[in-house]
């Protein structure tokens, strides 16, 4: 009886480590960074919420570590960390790496995109899996969700009242169609991270910025340029990218709850910046910043300075992918067209894309 009853603990005890050796092996470390720090709103209203969700839906199979503020990486290196597991999750941005891309630098065609920010990330969700995908996952990556800037506007230290204004000016840009922007607006572009630009604007290197007005607060750009020149000629795509290995080795369920937590993610980017966007505008006023809207004459002079972009963009790429250029082009306008004629609430009750990883 004796020899049972000690049968019986042994097995006991062995069933108790398994069961927790088990519940070891299915908590999966995750490790997500970001450029914006823990005090930013895109970190308190995206990012965090985004990782308090992808918690809550795995019931603690995944737990994750945040590294907000450029902790792990710079933003520039975003690419280079997610594919080599220096993170599982962060920012990873074309425009940052701009020769190993063709036809995303699509997305930064002059009025590419619709005014609405949650219209303008739908339409490169539609772009994504025909003509995105194979660039960005050549890299040894997986895309997380898709965000995209807000239109850009210029800010500046000299006063800017008109186009004719920015002429020899030096902006500070970060290479692609960003550069060429400014180039055919008669301005001098100057190639350098977000990170690197208030250092720069500070010390006189440019004598402005383009970016979005959201973000030129939030970057505290605007306590060293006191002029907002809104043009609103342009969007950058602003992915965030999740380390391969990692995606393909989460079971079919986690897969599923990192694309609704995705999804939503995406969401929570465009509105937020809608809301930094009014935000910025209130505090430019109370701080005495002036700002200037881009007359009619100015836009339509904008727009035949940038309109050679798209079909050198065509000529450029075509025949240098699978997908055609051209053809992609054509996409997008008439997906602007779409999306552009729809609510944001309409936008956001339809299913998600499929095929984004």
């Amino acid at each position: 009886m004796k020899h049972l009853a000690k049968r019986k603990l042994v097995l006991a005890c062995a069933f108790a480590v398994a069961a927790t050796t088990a519940t070891a092996q299915d908590t999966i470390d995750m490790k997500v960074s970001y450029n914006q720090p823990a005090s930013s709103a895109a970190w308190q209203d995206v990012m965090q919420s985004f990782v308090d969700e992808l918690e809550e839906k795995s019931e603690g199979r995944i737990k994750i570590t945040t590294y907000p503020g450029e902790v792990l990486h710079s933003v520039g290196d975003g690419f280079k960390a997610a594919a080599s597991g220096i993170t599982d999750l962060t920012s990873a941005w074309p425009i940052y790496l701009t020769n190993s891309f063709e036809l995303f630098h699509a997305t930064q065609l002059p009025l590419a995109l619709p005014d609405s920010n949650v219209a303008a990330v739908r339409v490169i969700d539609e772009l994504y899996p025909k003509y995105f995908k194979a660039e960005y996952e050549k890299l040894g990556i997986k895309l997380a969700f898709n965000a995209a800037t807000p239109q850009y506007d210029i800010l500046t230290t000299k006063p800017v009242e008109s186009l004719a204004d920015l002429k020899g000016l030096k902006l500070r840009a970060t290479g692609g169609g960003l550069t060429e922007i400014v180039e055919r607006l008669g301005a001098v572009p100057v190639s350098m991270t977000i990170s690197d630009a208030y250092t720069a604007f500070q010390q006189g290197v440019v004598d402005g910025i383009i970016l979005a007005t959201a973000d030129m607060v939030a970057y505290r750009l605007h306590e060293v340029g006191k002029y907002n020149y809104r043009l609103g000629v342009t969007r950058v795509a602003i992915p965030q990218a999740v380390n391969r290995k990692f995606y393909e080795d989460l079971p079919d369920d986690l897969k599923m709850v990192l694309s609704e937590a995705s999804a939503n993610a995406s969401v929570n980017y465009s509105e937020m910046y809608n809301r930094l966007t009014d935000k910025a505008l209130e505090t430019m006023e109370a701080e005495g910043i002036t700002t200037t809207v881009a007359s009619d004459d100015d836009i339509a002079t904008a727009n035949e300075l940038l309109a050679p972009m798209w079909d050198n963009f065509v000529a450029a790429n075509e025949g240098n992918s699978t997908a055609s250029a051209e053809v992609l082009t054509a996409d997008m306008r008439a997906l602007t067209e779409k999306f552009s004629a729809m609510s944001d609430e309409e936008i956001k009750a339809l299913p998600p894309v499929e095929g984004l990883r």
